[in-house]
């Protein structure tokens, strides 16, 4: 097994110390693991260290990580000399969904959703001092597969030899006529196939026919084989849309220099459909609100990468109160902002129809349910937070795995506690109702994690988090939307406008109180 040490590090116990070690660890993944595991590693080892701070008696005096790569995935070992604690042990307990009896806010269930496997061991050293390893293993995600081609030949010699043309490059499905091939192409995803036009029982022009007439095949790229230069047969052929007709005998380059010229054509067809889809949903997601609701102020900024998930903004005045939902969907592959769209379209719905009187925390624990028994959504990790808005500044938050509100006033900046799980991760997940009073020339701000983690390195995620936060405190004096205007643009000149993560920042004031 090869064993590549990519991070150990040793710290004392402090309230910095989850942050410091996540930040060390999110700089050594950067080119070493893909952008989706990298957030799960990140999340696991905030939650594992953070709850050796809050939850362990007696408290470790030092904790110490080591990261590293191996052929079957990525490792990362956890040690500390604390209280013993085992999170494996309720792993197939069904008692797991009782969160707060059973985890005892350790977030057993996290780190077993958002990891791939899990060890724990401890031992007692010569001073009779715990030792405690906890070990969290994310799978080598499998490698992309071949394109499959689909050869559709009545003669066994020239199928055999076009397979033997194909073979190394891509993966090879045979039929030796037309009710061969539709019987494979039910059976297979197939992203061109290659057919004679003259066969048996069912030639290739039917062929043809019947995969435009068929649900979900009729754009396979399809290239027509025959003996015969037939001016008629290639109308026919061109009538039957197509992407290219070739003149046996074929020559094993001119096989591959068309099947890649048609292949690549349609890989580009698909990426500009993608863009502008892309695009029209991105647009659809940009937050907006009012600017002044139920005695507050409000103002949102948004920076978009231009790929994967997103964040989302959504909003609804009812009669006494306007809520508010702030959600991150992480993801940074072709299909994660489609994930986001379809998770706006649901949380507006469920907005527009919950009665005044729910707190905030009815919208998270709706919104858990339906991340966790949906086969496609339950896929895609989220953070949210739920708050409403009420008259003489009074304001209710729940949190599902979100980053922590800030407080600014005159004395400095501060966090709310707002903390609760992730959604989707339990049963029946319950989330705490955090009730606050904000007094007139104070402010809060809630956003989402690019905001201090849009940055190339550990140094340069430091120095972005500090300017922002000295930003947000040198313009409480300032009218609300000059001081968003001022923070966007130290963000925009530390990330030279090039963000590494979808970012959004949302400014709270009261009115009068």
């Amino acid at each position: 097994m090869m064993n590549n040490i990519l991070l150990a590090i040793k710290k004392p116990v402090s309230e910095e110390m989850p942050r410091q070690f996540r930040h060390a660890l999110q700089e050594v993944m950067e080119g070493h693991a893909p952008k989706v595991i990298s957030q799960r590693i990140s999340l696991c080892l905030s939650e594992a260290v953070t709850n050796l701070i809050e939850h362990s008696t007696p408290l470790p005096t030092e904790v110490s990580i080591k990261f590293y790569r191996e052929n079957d995935g990525w490792y990362l070992n956890i040690f500390d000399d604390g209280e013993y604690w085992d999170p494996t042990e309720n792993i197939n307990d069904d008692l797991i969904t009782e969160f707060s009896a059973i985890e005892n806010g350790r977030g057993v269930a996290l780190l077993n959703s958002q990891s791939d496997d899990i060890k724990y061991t401890s031992q007692k050293n010569e001073k009779d001092i715990n030792i405690n390893k906890l070990q969290l293993h994310w799978a080598q995600p499998k490698t992309q597969k071949r394109q499959t081609i689909l050869i559709v030949e009545d003669n066994n010699s020239l199928r055999l030899l076009y397979k033997t043309y194909l073979s190394d490059k891509y993966d090879i499905l045979t039929a030796e006529n037309g009710y061969g091939a539709l019987e494979e192409l039910n059976k297979h995803h197939v992203d061109l196939v290659l057919s004679d036009i003259r066969m048996p029982q069912m030639n290739g022009l039917t062929l043809r026919k019947k995969i435009n007439n068929k649900n979900g095949d009729e754009l396979i790229p399809f290239i027509f084989l025959t003996a015969q230069d037939d001016d008629m047969m290639q109308e026919q052929a061109a009538d039957l849309g197509i992407d290219d007709y070739l003149i046996k005998p074929v020559n094993k380059p001119q096989l591959m220099k068309v099947i890649q010229r048609i292949l690549g054509r349609s890989k580009q067809v698909y990426q500009q459909l993608t863009t502008r889809i892309d695009k029209k949903i991105t647009d659809s997601l940009k937050p907006e609100i009012p600017n002044t609701s139920h005695g507050w102020r409000m103002q949102v900024a948004s920076r978009d990468t231009g790929s994967g998930g997103g964040d989302l903004l959504l909003h609804h005045q009812f009669e006494g109160m306007t809520q508010l939902l702030l959600t991150d969907i992480m993801g940074h592959d072709d299909s994660a902002k489609f994930f986001s769209h379809a998770y706006g379209g649901y949380l507006h719905g469920l907005i527009q129809s919950m009665q005044s009187n729910l707190c905030a925390s009815y919208l998270l624990e709706q919104l858990s349910k339906y991340a966790l028994n949906d086969k496609i959504l339950s896929k895609v990790t989220l953070t949210c937070c739920s708050l409403q808005l009420f008259e003489a500044g009074k304001i209710n938050i729940a949190s599902a795995g979100h980053p922590a509100p800030l407080l600014i006033k005159p004395g400095g900046i501060s966090e709310l506690d707002t903390s609760g799980v992730l959604l989707g991760l339990i049963e029946d997940a319950k989330y705490k109702n955090n009730d606050f009073t904000i007094k007139k020339g104070q402010r809060i701000a809630l956003f989402t994690d690019g905001l201090f983690e849009s940055a190339e390195n550990n140094e340069a995620r430091n120095h972005l988090e500090k300017c922002i936060t000295d930003t947000l405190s040198s313009t409480l004096s300032m009218p609300i939307e000059k001081a968003l205007e001022e923070v966007m643009s130290v963000f925009d000149q530390i990330t030279k406008s090039q963000p590494t993560d979808d970012t959004l920042l949302l400014l709270l004031e009261p009115i009068q109180y």
